[in-house]
């Protein structure tokens, strides 16, 4: 079983789902919208990772438009929950909850960017 970019770049967007998730459960906003995009994403993603990562270390036949499909959708997902988030805790006062806040919103959209990295691996071929 040869370790391929892609399963290395799935794993990585798996860790940082599974740590967007642990630190969503400390800095939990109370502000509806940023809260359900934000659960949304993460806990979605982690189902949906842990799926996509173990087809690849199977070597399992993949359809390539839904896989594009899945990551442009976590791109757009990501980068909106990230962006929510910075914008709810840039203007609380200093604090742990604002450190795992900013932490998981900085996290969000490096993983944003790591799907449409994805994205655009997968559309190539490789």
């Amino acid at each position: 079983m040869a370790i391929s970019r892609l399963s290395i770049i799935k794993f990585l967007e798996l860790a940082i789902a599974v740590t967007c998730v642990g630190l969503h459960y400390h800095s939990y906003t109370g502000k509806i919208e940023t809260d359900f995009v934000s659960s949304g994403a993460f806990c979605g993603y982690v189902i949906i990772l842990c799926g996509v990562f173990a087809g690849h270390l199977m070597s399992s036949p993949i359809n390539r438009r839904i896989e594009i499909f899945f990551c442009l959708v976590g791109c757009a997902l990501f980068v909106a929950a990230g962006a929510l988030n910075i914008q709810y805790f840039d203007n609380m006062r200093k604090g742990e909850t604002r450190n795992y806040g900013l932490a998981k919103a900085s996290l969000a959209i490096i993983g944003g960017a790591m799907f449409l990295i994805d994205a655009l691996l997968t559309w190539r071929g490789e």
